[in-house]
């Protein structure tokens, strides 16, 4: 899973320090807030998800709801041509695409992430791709590809032959970095250029080393602020539009919803941010994907001065508050949660700490009653992968975080200690 890379350009310093220092192994991200420019929210903890293959149907053997929707994941545009699912001359499995020019020969698929808007893969700027795919011929005619980089509207590679006329599938292979400021590309798979010419797609892979970083809005937010520390820095949140993603495929595999631990440094914009109640508003919030009652969150709750943590499982939530007295700091405070479903007894565990307003303190260490938000996390079912699961906000449009954030770390499959939070909470 997530490789560690092994060095450092800048060793860190205090608080930050001892946050590197607790559970290595298990720390899968530290977020520092310390850009001050472009959208790439860096991990200092600086690991990724090894070779992870960023497709989601690249052999076709998941069916799409029928009729033009052939296959599921993948964007379909039959043109004047016709796209089919080949049952007989496949690679590999069950199934393959079958492309047929028609005309005009503007026939293709795009396969993507279950978790994409339909067409599209996610990535981050700077990443080594690899594209590879088996593909054959009608005896006479090859088929196509192409590259996009979506964000900057550009070409990686412009549209070109396979090379691959022969009736025998042939693998193709291309390797690319991934541009400056490029968060989602297309892999465009193409009829051949003759009408009537057919060309046959199977076991297509997008393969990269994929970080566990996150991506600021394209507006909303102030970067370079100062932290909570003299060493620490933060950015400022808008409320409009400006959750911070870090939902992707690695962060999707490599979430732990039933083991884990995380702090998050906030800050409101005023006080009279602590009788906002129309809203919960989230530091720290993962939600699958596929059902919006399965999330693990934690910031303000609509009551005022008060926080709240919150794990929930279908019906099943666990939730704990702490209110403020006499009232929310305007100062930075930070929240720690820890949740253990698998040891016995299971385990929940909160703390809260406002430097010169609040001293840290232990809010809940408790063995949950059972139904009551304790539930296992099937995470091949339960995925972390889309806009629900974002810092500074619910989605990256709702229950937004005003205000500032700084340092947040997650630990997958480690809850730490009520020492351990203390060390990385207080300075």
């Amino acid at each position: 899973m997530g490789v560690p890379l092994l060095f450092w350009f800048r060793p860190p310093k205090g608080l930050l320090r001892r946050v590197m220092s607790v559970r290595p192994a298990n720390l899968l991200a530290v977020w520092a807030f310390n850009e001050t420019a472009g959208r790439v929210l860096q991990n200092l903890a600086n690991k990724y998800y090894a070779n992870l293959e960023l497709t989601d149907n690249g052999g076709f053997e998941t069916a799409g709801a029928g009729g033009a929707d052939v296959f599921a994941y993948t964007q379909e545009n039959a043109g004047d041509g016709s796209i089919a699912d080949e049952t007989v001359i496949v690679k590999s499995g069950g199934h393959a695409a079958k492309l047929t020019a028609g005309p005009s020969a503007n026939t293709y698929i795009r396969p993507s992430q279950a978790g994409s808007d339909g067409n599209s893969l996610k990535v981050f700027p700077g990443m080594s791709v690899t594209l590879s795919f088996w593909t054959r011929g009608d005896g006479m005619n090859a088929g196509r590809y192409n590259v996009y980089d979506v964000t900057n509207s550009a070409w990686i590679r412009t549209t070109v032959s396979t090379g691959v006329a022969g009736t025998t599938y042939t693998q193709v292979s291309y390797s690319f970095t991934v541009p400056a400021n490029c968060f989602v590309i297309q892999i465009g798979l193409f009829c051949p250029t003759a009408s009537g010419g057919t060309c046959y797609f199977d076991d297509v892979s997008v393969t990269a080393d994929m970080p566990y970083k996150g991506m600021y809005a394209s507006s909303g937010m102030t970067y370079g602020q100062s932290g909570p520390t003299p060493i620490l820095r933060s950015a400022v949140f808008s409320g409009t539009n400006s959750g911070l993603l870090i939902g992707t495929k690695a962060f999707g595999q490599a979430w732990n919803g039933n083991v884990g631990s995380v702090i998050a440094w906030g800050k409101v914009d005023s006080s009279a941010r602590w009788t906002d109640a129309s809203t919960y508003r989230y530091l720290f919030h993962p939600k699958s994907r596929q059902d919006a009652t399965v999330y693990i969150v934690m910031g303000k709750n609509t009551t005022n001065h008060q926080l709240v943590w919150r794990r929930r499982v279908a019906s099943g939530i666990y939730e704990k508050t702490y209110t403020f007295s006499p009232a929310g700091p305007t100062g930075w405070f930070c929240m720690g949660f820890a949740w253990d479903m698998q040891s016995s007894p299971k385990n929940f565990k909160g703390y809260v700490y406002a430097p010169g307003h609040t001293a840290f303190t232990e809010v809940f260490n408790e063995t949950p009653s059972a139904g009551t938000g304790d539930q296992n996390w099937d995470n091949s079912t339960y995925t972390c992968d889309d806009v629900n699961t974002v810092l500074a906000g619910g989605s990256t449009t709702a229950q937004l975080w005003i205000g500032a954030q700084s340092l947040t770390a997650y630990w997958a499959g480690a809850a730490l200690t009520p020492a351990e939070f203390r060390r990385v909470m207080v300075f």
